[in-house]
């Protein structure tokens, strides 16, 4: 594994002919840069006592999903170098989404002292990496019931992974039905959820990609935060002016209408130019700027989501499935990307994309309720999965005494 760089991430110039390109795209560099190393330092965000995990900010986080031996490798990375790897900083700052099955969390519970030994790592170093660091972030999603949800093609493929190396299954699985980008090592687990005619060899560069989702989803929320913070002053002005209407009738909002038209009149040539000029300016500042985030963004989401396997449309799946599966498929594929860390079935609902079965509230509370994958953080509220069971008494713990538990 190999995560050379000064930052967790190492942003991939547009184009390798640095003079060629206009300062605002070094400046966005250099900012996201900075974003991903202030992104490194900031604490782990736990769930809850209960096991529920943050929201997300403003995003629509794309999951990905683990396997043990990747995870091992990534885990031993960070304790000889000693700081945050790519994937922890990421799921941190709420750019991407873990998610991992059961067994993968049990086989690092069952080898986990002895990787460390072979690799050279104090046990402690390991232990406290893996709780205080990876365990947090990381969904345990059961994957018992997933193969239901499957295409005949996908059963097929993953039929074909059970005889090479059934170990593997539950999360080959578990990234087709979540559409989730698989970070794994094994080739034939690998060609079992993107398909036969994946490039291997090409895949083996995961780093650059997660590189270019952590872009992507920090490029999004800089664009969504400054469209909400201009839609917010918008609706500020224009409620400003509702309240004064209500309160003392239309005629008062006169004066300012009235002393708006007089300081315009007043001003001399120059001083209109210099406005006219410096509004010019800025407005065409904030339009170059924009328009280099929405590039950038949308080729940094564009190489990412090139490696996430292809789904079958709702379309062809109601017709090889039962309704419920559908559904049941539709709903986790929409909840484990919602920024949200839970959802009700009624929010559920209407975030749904258009299914050719039944999608009503009705239907989705039932298929939350009915299938292990999905867990009731709160009542009525649900997630896609849960805290892995070791975990909890530590999270409990934290919360009675803060500042006071140690790692075992």
């Amino acid at each position: 594994m190999n995560e050379d760089g000064t930052y967790p991430y190492r942003y991939r110039r547009i184009s390798d002919d640095a003079s060629s390109r206009p300062d605002r795209w070094t400046a966005l560099e250099v900012g996201l840069r900075q974003i991903h190393m202030a992104s490194s330092m900031h604490p782990i965000k736990l769930p809850s006592p209960e096991g529920v995990f943050p929201n997300t900010f403003l995003l629509r986080p794309p999951p990905i999903v683990l396997d043990t031996n990747r995870l091992r490798d990534t885990v031993l990375y960070g304790c000889r170098h000693e700081r945050q790897t790519i994937l922890v900083t990421a799921a941190n700052a709420g750019v991407v989404r873990l998610y991992a099955a059961p067994h993968v969390i049990d086989e690092v519970a069952e080898h986990g002292l002895q990787w460390a030994d072979a690799a050279g790592v104090p046990r402690s170093i390991f232990l406290r990496r893996w709780f205080t660091e990876y365990m947090p972030l990381i969904r345990v999603v059961p994957t018992e019931g997933l193969e239901q949800l499957l295409s005949p093609e996908e059963a097929a493929r993953i039929a074909s992974l059970s005889v090479a190396d059934a170990d593997d299954v539950p999360s080959a699985r578990l990234a087709l039905v979540l559409q989730a980008f698989f970070l794994s090592n094994d080739r034939a687990a690998l060609r079992a959820v993107y398909g036969p005619d994946i490039d291997v060899d090409e895949h083996e560069t995961w780093l650059e990609v997660l590189r270019a989702g952590g872009d992507a989803g920090e490029l999004g929320q800089m664009l969504q935060f400054g469209l909400n913070v201009a839609g917010l002053m918008g609706q500020s002005a224009v409620s400003g002016l509702k309240r004064i209407e209500a309160r003392f009738g239309w005629w008062a909002l006169i004066p300012f209408a009235l002393g708006f038209a007089i300081v315009v009149r007043r001003a001399s040539p120059q001083t209109k130019e210099r406005i006219t000029s410096s509004a010019r300016s800025l407005g065409t500042a904030l339009l170059e700027t924009a328009a280099a985030v929405l590039t950038t963004y949308r080729a940094a989401r564009e190489r990412f989501e090139r490696r996430i396997p292809e789904q079958p449309t709702w379309e062809s799946l109601a017709e090889v499935c039962p309704p419920e599966a559908v559904l049941a498929r539709a709903c986790l594929h929409t909840l484990a990307r919602s920024p949200q860390g839970d959802r009700s079935a009624r929010e559920l609902a209407g975030d749904l994309p258009f299914l050719p079965v039944a999608s009503g509230e009705a239907k989705v509370r039932a298929v939350l309720r009915t299938r292990d994958c999905f867990f009731e953080a709160w009542r009525g509220r649900w997630q896609v999965g849960e805290v892995a069971e070791i975990l909890v008494p530590y999270l409990q713990r934290i919360e009675r005494f803060p500042g006071q538990v140690r790692v075992p």
